[in-house]
Formats: structure tokens, C-alpha cells, sequence
């Protein structure tokens, strides 16, 4: 059979759009995702999400009372934050909003998760999901059947629990409506090692879209010693107890899929007064201190650039094995994040083939901050990473 000119045409064409077709699927599935949490009650006109490039704000957090959500106790206050969030939504068409469920602290998961009363609990997930019109569920039970240093009820069937919620919730967001929407599932996750024995996480990986890894807090203001908030690896003094890449290797040493992945970064600081350097210390840095209480002192992002970087007598230090920056001043220590620092894992997350990464929390990121920075490196190019 004779093949004509425009036959042999019609195939380039054909086999040419295929080809598009295929990278343009492949090239949506390596995106690397900027995803951030925002406190509901923020005024949503200063909080520009879509402009920014982000992908995904997860709306923090309805709380959880019997079987049944909440933003404020107060009802005219709820519904408030209720139309807060449908306003945010509006303004941000490009980004896709999540109802993050519980936080650090919040107490009610174990008891509405068991066997009797899961059901009603996530009905009242849906209900909210779709009552706001979002696009999907983040579950932040950030210990499951560990009582996070007192602060929440658990048992040990929380475990499995868990695991079942999670399924649940999967079953029910997969009977919405789905015509222009894909609705995701998500949920904080553990930086212990003993995180994995109270969580069946590679049983939850099969019905997760993401898992938030919540790698900040390596340091903070329960020690007495100054230290990392976010280092993505050891010190130049090898005495950082934990790093990012550590937390990260764990969860791969686990088999869990890195592309689900979100590599957590902190738009806060953590800080120390009356530093004493020692023998060993060096520019304050893992010298003894007097921690500084960040819910009264701001060490945000924003607060650092306006009033602490190389200013006040602060000056900057970067340990370039840790790859994480501080300031000191000659008498206070902060361990905050950093665009150099922030380079570093962006490499990271390209060269560990990540999802992407998460923020906590946008209120505290300067303008041209942390998330913007995220927003427009993360899909450049990937670098490797540097020891």
C-alpha cells in the first residue's frame, strides 16, 4: 500500500502531539508543590496565595468537639471564619484550598476516631469540605497514641484508628463530585523514630495524596542550649542531635514514596537571651541560654528582616555544613530561616525527588519572603544538593 505525503504528515502530526501529550502528563506529575498553612481568621484581602504561585493552603484548623468540627466556640464568630474562608477562596482561584483538621495540641481525635464513633466524625468532615466548597482534607492528629507531652488524650488503638480514619476519609472524598476538582488528603506527620510505631504510615501512604513532614522544631525553646530550628544536615561541630536529612532518610529507609513528600520549613524563629559562650561554642552558637518565649517575643520571618538582619548589632552566620543561618549579637542567639539555607533545600527536595514543600505558617513570611522564594525556585532546573 502506497503511503501519500499527507498520510506521512497526519503521522508526524499525530506521533509529534502524542509526544507533547506525554511530557505535558509527566511534566505535571515531577511539578514540585509550594504549599503553605494559613490561620481561617486572617483577613483574607492580605493573604494573596495565587499571585504568590502557591499550590495548595491548608486552612488552619477546625477543631474538634465530640464528633463534631469548629472553628470558635462562639457561633457568630464561627460563621464568621466560615465566610472568611469562602472569601479567601474566592480571591485565589488558582490555589487550592484545604480544611486542615486539629493541630498541635488539639484534643478530641482519639475519642471521635473509635470504631463507634468514626463514622459521625467524618460525615462532619465532608459536610465542612463541601458546606465551604474546598478541595480536600489535611488531618493534623499530629501523634497518634502518644499524648504529645500532655496535651492530648490517646490510647493505643489510636494506631489503627488512624489508619482507618484515613481510609474512610479517602472512601468519602472519592463519592464528591469530581467534575473539575480532585480533592486531596493529607496529614501532618512525626519527625521520632518511634513516630513509625504508633503509625502504620506506609499502610496510610496508599490513600494520601501528600504527607506534611513536620521538620522544624529540632531546636526550640525547651532547651537550654542554643541550637537549629531547620538544619537540613549535621553541624560543622557535629552536635546537632537531629536534621532534616535525617528525618527524610527515615521515612525512605521506611519505603515511603518520596513523591508524596512535603519537606516542612518554618517561617518562625527560635531564640536564646543572655548567651554565655563556652569552650566549644562558637558565635553563640551551641553555647547555654536563656530561651526567648516566642508566643510574647515576634521572631517571624517578617519581624527578622525588619528589625534583626545585620541590624541592632545582630550579625549573620551561616554554618555551611548544616546549611541553616543564625544571628547573634554578642548577648542573644536566633536560629531563623534563610534564602541560602532555603536554596540548599530546594536542591534537596529536586535531588530526593520530594513532592515539594510546606510552610508553616504564611501570617509570619515577609512579603517577598520564604514563599515566594519556594514558589519560584522549586521548579527551576534541579541542582544537586551540596555536603
Amino acid at each position: 500500500m502506497r503511503i501519500t505525503i499527507y498520510t506521512k504528515i497526519f503521522i508526524v502530526v499525530l506521533l509529534a502531539g502524542m509526544g507533547l501529550y506525554f511530557y505535558q502528563i509527566s511534566a505535571a506529575e515531577d511539578r514540585k508543590i509550594t504549599a503553605v498553612y494559613v490561620e481561617a481568621w486572617q483577613d483574607y484581602r492580605n493573604i494573596k496565595l495565587s499571585e504568590k504561585g502557591v499550590d495548595i493552603a491548608f486552612i488552619a484548623f477546625a477543631k474538634i468537639k465530640g464528633t463534631d468540627l469548629y472553628f470558635h466556640e462562639d457561633s457568630t464568630t464561627n460563621n464568621q471564619i466560615k465566610e472568611n474562608i469562602k472569601q479567601l477562596k474566592a480571591a485565589n482561584p488558582k490555589t487550592q484550598m484545604v480544611l486542615a483538621v486539629g493541630g498541635y495540641g488539639a484534643d478530641g481525635f482519639s475519642d471521635a476516631s473509635l470504631d463507634g464513633n468514626r463514622y459521625l466524625f467524618t460525615e462532619s468532615i465532608i459536610n465542612v469540605v463541601k458546606e465551604l466548597d474546598l478541595d480536600g482534607v489535611d488531618i493534623d492528629w499530629e501523634y497518634p497514641a502518644f499524648h504529645a507531652w500532655n496535651t492530648q488524650k490517646a490510647r493505643p488503638e489510636d494506631t489503627k484508628n488512624f489508619t482507618s480514619l484515613m481510609k474512610e476519609l479517602r472512601e468519602k472524598l472519592y463519592r464528591l463530585p469530581h467534575k473539575n476538582k480532585k480533592y486531596l488528603l493529607t496529614f501532618a506527620s512525626g519527625t521520632q523514630d518511634w513516630y513509625f510505631q504508633n503509625v502504620e504510615v506506609k499502610k496510610v501512604e496508599k490513600y494520601v495524596d501528600f504527607i506534611n513532614v513536620m521538620t522544624y522544631d529540632l531546636t526550640g525553646k525547651w532547651s537550654d542550649i542554643t541550637g537549629f530550628n531547620s538544619n537540613l544536615y549535621a553541624d560543622s561541630q557535629g552536635k546537632s542531635k537531629h536534621s532534616i536529612d535525617g528525618i527524610i532518610s527515615m521515612y525512605l529507609d521506611h519505603d515511603i514514596d518520596s513523591r508524596k513528600l512535603l519537606l516542612g520549613i518554618p517561617a518562625y524563629s527560635y531564640g536564646w537571651k543572655n548567651v554565655k559562650e563556652n569552650k566549644g561554642a562558637k558565635n553563640g552558637l551551641f553555647a547555654p541560654g536563656t530561651p526567648i518565649d516566642i508566643d510574647k517575643v515576634n521572631l517571624h520571618y517578617k519581624q527578622i528582616e525588619k528589625a534583626y538582619l545585620n541590624k541592632n548589632g545582630f550579625k549573620r552566620y551561616y554554618d555551611n555544613k548544616a546549611k541553616a543561618a543564625y544571628l547573634y549579637d554578642g548577648h542573644t542567639f536566633i536560629s531563623y530561616e534563610d534564602k541560602e539555607a532555603l536554596k540548599e533545600k530546594v536542591s534537596y527536595i529536586q535531588s530526593k525527588n520530594l513532592a515539594g514543600a510546606m510552610v508553616w505558617q504564611y501570617s509570619q513570611d515577609a512579603e517577598d519572603g520564604i514563599v515566594n522564594y519556594l514558589s519560584e525556585h522549586l521548579n527551576e532546573r534541579p541542582q544537586a544538593a551540596k555536603r
